[in-house]
């Protein structure tokens, strides 16, 4: 179970749904506005930061950059504990070797790898491009095939005609996705 879900109050799934959705609605609507204004300020000539758009002279603007730092200043912490949460998953560490030792050389190890490529990256809209590209392809084209297929694989009775061709279709939509997030992201390298 998601450790959102354990924490929430009165936890049950229509609930968690509830959240989860009016999170991700709530986040849309906020990024398209953004996004709106921000294309409409600037047209095509936007920079991968917006705010360096703007005069470093604009005060509502320094006033910006400062939430901005203060946002990246107090979400990190919460990003990074999930990302070391999923490397301990991925390395399938039992429970009784998670010990505080080896749990904190987990963090300072990812804190290091991040901290040197923050230090030689100049581009944020690249990191934003190649970043986004690479992890929309999984999301949208890669997992829910495999997932998909994995659930076909795993029933109870023998997959039908029709889902093994749905699983084939899922498996050519992935790699259809597949090469065309990498076309974007050799495009955007490429720039």
């Amino acid at each position: 179970r998601p450790g959102f879900f354990v924490e929430l109050k009165d936890a049950s799934m229509p609930r968690f749904r509830a959240v989860v959705g009016n999170g991700f609605g709530s986040s849309t609507v906020l990024y398209i506005l953004i996004m709106s204004f921000g294309y409409l300020t600037f047209g095509g000539n936007c920079d991968g930061y917006i705010l360096n758009n703007y005069s470093v002279q604009d005060s509502l603007m320094t006033i910006s950059r400062f939430f901005i730092a203060f946002s990246i200043l107090f979400t990190y912490p919460v990003v990074l504990v999930g990302t070391r949460d999923a490397v301990l998953d991925i390395l399938a560490l039992p429970p009784d070797k998670q010990t505080s030792t080896n749990i904190n050389i987990v963090t300072l190890s990812l804190l290091t790898i991040i901290t040197l490529l923050a230090a030689v990256t100049r581009d944020l809209g690249m990191v934003n491009a190649v970043g986004g590209g690479s992890l929309a392809t999984l999301i949208v084209f890669v997992f829910p095939a495999l997932m998909f297929r994995a659930a076909i694989d795993q029933q109870a009775t023998t997959p039908t005609h029709g889902q093994k061709l749905e699983v084939n279709f899922a498996m050519v939509l992935m790699v259809v996705g597949l090469i065309m997030g990498a076309i974007g992201v050799i495009v955007e390298i490429m720039r």
